[in-house]
């Protein structure tokens, strides 16, 4: 316990110290860029590159920020573990290969971070041994890979600059179409953006402080950080293409939240819509304030899942919402955080998600949109609102279903979210306050009742299907419910061929015929050559007149 006390204070006095020094970076626009030469071959130089500025030294503040808070969060969660040491390591590695990702400007570099992430983020999911969390994992690490793979075909592109430092490939004006895809491509997978958004939900099977840590802060936020990098390489097909994802993603998590039953995967939807919103909001232009909004969602949606995880420890382990029900009577203290974290989720004015959300909200309005993409802009944001109210409702408006039996007292959860508290309240303004952002907020009357538009719209549509009794309702209840069947193409149809032919082999080779035909009969020769050879070994009689007559023979010969 010592020790993760140490790592925490560490973690705090990081947070502060990178916080105040990209701070003085962004005021007096500064880059420190730290070299390490390896060695020189062939007129090529082989070196370790770190790059500070104001951009990576903010954002790995959030990290070590988060990271202490899930650290000192871990102590009561995980107090009963008997692997809890192991636990800390790989949190551990997790921080280590997110420090990485931020802070090496190069791509041969980058991919070891990148690499480290999804393989210690597979080691975090099938920490809880179970049938679920092995398949969970197995989804997760290929589709992670199949980002890997992205990456690694960005970098040959990249050979043909002769340097991998992207900090060089800022110096051109464009780069090749093909390099600047395939990034794009392996920051999808990264962030879980349709068509590879099937992983982050299943990722929930690892524990709370990990969700946490993972899904917040660190693994699904590494795509938006190198799209923000490479922002000014983003050519019109690419933005059209992002624009149409990004879009798809928030329809995709915002029903998936809609029709979703497990608190854990509630909060995964929301994951998956934030980040599809930080990445509309930088291919729309405001890549600073997307990076803000990546900075200041970190921070609530970290709570969110710290407190999610208490209540999940409060009801014996269960994550149903529809067992849950008047939290606020039986744990108040982290309702208010819960509920805290929520607002700033929806934008609540002068809470920390309303600095950065509304100020992108007014820039996507006014700049050259299709009218159509801003009205399902719109409506992702209803539906954000629409499942956070009923968030709000199961937990804390209906009916105890569940008594609280398992009550937790342990200072350490409490300490962590209260902190993580102050932070969601105060950390949104202080970001504008600080880094002296001047945006002017000019929002038409229009726009402003498009959510109660919205609202009477679906209100009067749904009563329509309700009177009609289409038969067609639970077909589509079902389709979104399930992600648009992501999973199931994601997951079963593709690897299901490998499977059925694998099982066919097994049930032809070792099951059959051939097992007792071949195997059996080389075992069986083997076996009666082996004891033929022992018989003769063993009978030392033989074995000292052969070596004498041997000896003799030799004697004769010479």
């Amino acid at each position: 316990m010592l020790f993760v006390l140490n790592i925490n204070f560490f973690f705090f006095f990081v947070f502060i110290l990178f916080f105040l020094v990209g701070l003085m970076f962004h005021l007096y626009q500064l880059s420190l860029l730290l070299t390490y030469n390896f060695f020189f071959m062939n007129s090529c130089n082989f070196s370790l590159i770190f790059l500070l500025d104001w951009l990576s030294l903010m954002f790995l503040s959030v990290v070590f920020l988060i990271s202490g808070c899930v650290f000192l969060y871990s102590l009561g969660y995980m107090s009963g573990d008997s692997y809890v040491i192991r636990f800390y390591f790989l949190v551990f590695m997790f921080v280590c290969s997110m420090f990485f990702l931020i802070m090496m400007p190069d791509l041969m570099c980058l991919i070891l971070g990148w690499d480290g992430l999804g393989l210690v983020s597979y080691c975090l999911v099938i920490y809880y041994q179970s049938d679920v969390s092995l398949s969970s994992g197995y989804l997760t690490l290929f589709i992670n890979r199949l980002g890997d793979l992205f990456l690694i075909l960005s970098i040959c592109w990249c050979m043909n600059y002769g340097c991998w430092h992207y900090f060089y490939l800022f110096t051109f004006d464009n780069l090749n179409i093909y390099m600047i895809f395939f990034l794009i491509l392996a920051c999808l997978t990264k962030s879980a953006q349709f068509p590879f958004s099937s992983w982050l939900p299943a990722a929930m099977a690892a524990p709370t402080p990990v969700s946490s840590l993972v899904h917040s802060s660190t693994l699904v936020t590494a795509g938006v950080y190198l799209i923000i990098r490479f922002s000014k390489f983003l050519s019109s097909d690419l933005i059209f293409f992002l624009i149409n994802l990004s879009l798809l993603t928030v329809l995709l998590s915002g029903f998936g939240a809609l029709y979703e039953n497990d608190l854990s995967k509630i909060i995964a939807f929301s994951t998956m819509g934030q980040l599809s919103f930080m990445i509309f909001s930088i291919v729309m232009g405001s890549h600073y304030l997307g990076f803000i909004h990546l900075l200041i969602h970190a921070i609530f949606k970290s709570l969110l899942f710290l407190c999610s995880g208490i209540f999940i420890s409060l009801l014996m382990g269960s994550q149903d919402i529809r067992n849950m029900g008047n939290l606020g009577l039986q744990s108040p203290l982290i309702s208010s955080c819960f509920l805290i974290s929520l607002f700033s989720l929806c934008g609540v004015p002068f809470y920390s998600g309303f600095f950065s959300k509304d100020l992108i909200i007014e820039l996507v309005v006014l700049s050259e949109i299709n009218f159509f993409y801003l009205l399902i802009f719109f409506f992702s944001i209803y539906l954000t609102l629409v499942y956070s109210f009923r968030l709000f409702y199961f937990l804390f408006i209906c009916k105890i279903n569940f008594m609280i039996f398992n009550l937790i007292d342990n200072k350490y959860m409490k300490v962590s979210c209260l902190f993580l508290l102050f932070m969601s309240i105060i950390f949104g303004s202080c970001q504008f306050w600080l880094l002296d952002l001047c945006y002017v907020n000019v929002f038409d009357e229009y726009y402003k009742f498009l959510i109660i538009f919205f609202f009477i719209y679906f209100f009067i549509y749904f009563n329509v299907f309700t009177m009609l009794n289409m038969n067609l309702s639970s077909f589509i209840v079902y389709f979104l419910s399930q992600m648009w069947f992501l999973p199931f193409f994601s997951s079963t149809f593709i690897v299901s061929k490998f499977f059925n032919k694998s099982n066919f082999l097994f049930s032809l080779i070792d099951l059959g015929w051939t097992e007792y035909l071949v195997f059996t009969t080389i075992y069986n020769l083997i076996k009666n050559l082996n004891m033929h050879l022992d018989s003769l070994h063993l009978n030392s009689l033989k074995m000292y007149m052969l070596s004498y007559l041997m000896f003799i023979f030799f004697i004769l010969m010479i």
